[in-house]
């Protein structure tokens, strides 16, 4: 099994209220993915508390394929190219790993 993490830290120019509705509707798009994409074993989302430490990464996805060629298949894949270009119109950082388990 492969494990993709990926997360994301929005731009600090963006207001409380902006960030927030930006969270829900990325993590809305990145749900969404789930039953869409043949390879994506599970997938969830996590936002940062609001208690925590602010300078922490704002969003988190972790995802689950059966083999590499999963997960190369679901990068490719139609549907997560259009959450790709979502994220990219955010001003983003943004940090991945992926292994196997």
């Amino acid at each position: 099994m492969i494990r993709h993490i990926v997360m994301w830290k929005l731009d600090a120019a963006y207001s409380i209220q902006e960030k927030s509705n930006l969270l829900k509707e990325f993590t809305a798009k990145l749900d969404s993915l789930f039953g869409k994409i043949q390879e994506l074993k599970s997938i969830s989302t996590h936002l940062n508390s609001e208690q925590a430490n602010q300078s922490n990464y704002d969003l988190m996805l972790e995802t689950a394929f059966d083999t590499i060629e999963g997960l190369n298949a679901y990068q490719t894949h139609p549907e997560h190219l259009k959450v790709v270009e979502f994220v990219k119109t955010l001003k983003t950082q943004r940090a991945c790993i992926d292994y196997e388990y």
